[in-house]
């Protein structure tokens, strides 16, 4: 896993090859890493370009306008919408809507669209689970806790337990260690 300092010259690498500040959606599509960990690391990522020493690109985004757009990627790619969609359709972070809202589903529930976690007919692959989990995993630098599944992660805690019965089982077959 990079250091901090590793992630700021990522940082300050695209900045050069770009010619400016790179944007939230310009580290996502053209930088080595997406966003998440320096919002895990910077808490934003102004504070990220500032700890960089690259200025701002400062965008303040209304509440409203947000659930809109999950609203319009709901219309637009079904329901519940999930991270994912909101990643490679929305027009937002997701880590905005972490910030904003106590968690995924309560925004989902503000917008007035569906809070489950699976959409109808949906069976969530044990390997998107896994996947899911240690990106979760990799993105707080530790091993997540159950509350930190469904407020942070592309899936709610429901399917693994689902699938494996126990958070532990869940984390042991997805490589991670738990602490004794």
């Amino acid at each position: 896993m990079p250091t901090d300092e590793e992630y700021l010259e990522d940082l300050r690498d695209l900045s050069e090859e770009l010619g400016k500040p790179p944007t939230k959606a310009d580290m996502n599509e053209k930088g080595p890493h997406s966003v998440t960990p320096y919002y895990t690391r910077w808490d934003s990522w102004n504070a990220a370009l500032e700890a960089a020493g690259l200025g701002t690109n400062h965008e303040v985004v209304s509440t409203e306008a947000l659930l809109e757009e999950l609203r319009r990627v709901a219309d637009e790619h079904g329901e519940p919408v999930l991270v994912v969609d909101v990643e490679e359709h929305g027009n937002y972070d997701p880590a905005t809507y972490f910030r904003r809202f106590d968690s995924w589903f309560d925004a989902r529930k503000e917008a007035g669209l569906i809070d489950e976690d699976i959409r109808p007919g949906r069976r969530v692959d044990e390997e998107e689970l896994i996947e899911a989990l240690q990106d979760l995993a990799m993105d707080l630098g530790r091993l997540p806790s159950q509350s930190e599944v469904n407020e942070r992660g592309e899936y709610s805690l429901s399917p693994y337990l689902t699938q494996w019965g126990t958070w532990d089982q869940a984390l042991k077959t997805a490589g991670l260690e738990t602490p004794e």
